[in-house]
């Protein structure tokens, strides 16, 4: 189990695709049970081994994620 504490702003991930980040006026403890295959990295830690913040976090949004498909159904 991994136990850490985060403060505003900060982020952690879990593998490629979760990204949580915190927006408090105070530190927050959590503590993560996942398999030790499952990387789980503080946004410090990843950006200082040279990966960017993730797309999320800058604003930028990924493509089709969370996209509705633009078909319609008509009732007839």
């Amino acid at each position: 189990m991994l136990s850490l504490q985060l403060k505003d702003g900060e982020y952690l991930t879990i593998g490629e695709d979760i990204v949580i980040q915190v927006f408090t006026t105070s530190a927050i403890r959590m503590s993560i049970q996942a398999p030790k295959e499952l990387p789980i990295l503080r946004g410090e830690v990843r950006e200082r081994s040279g990966k960017e913040q993730p797309a999320c976090l800058r604003g930028e949004r990924r493509k089709n994620a969370g996209r509705a498909s633009n078909s319609t159904v008509s009732s007839s």
